[in-house]
């Protein structure tokens, strides 16, 4: 049987093995935040072109 500290030793590298992969599991969760924030600017953009392009469609028909 293993004595007690290296019991110890093996659990504190678990623990530093789960807070690793916290931290990994943390930065792809914020560069997918990163991603949806800039499809969401895209988004934006392309409603405004949109809104823009159907008022001079409008204005073409002489609609106002």
């Amino acid at each position: 049987m293993s004595d007690w500290f290296s019991t110890a030793v093996e659990m504190q590298r678990e623990i530093l093995r789960a807070q690793r992969a916290q931290l990994d599991a943390a930065e792809k969760m914020l560069d997918a935040g990163r991603d949806f924030a800039k499809l969401q600017q895209a988004g934006q953009k392309a409603a405004e072109a949109n809104l823009v392009a159907w008022k001079q469609w409008t204005r073409l028909w002489g609609w106002k």
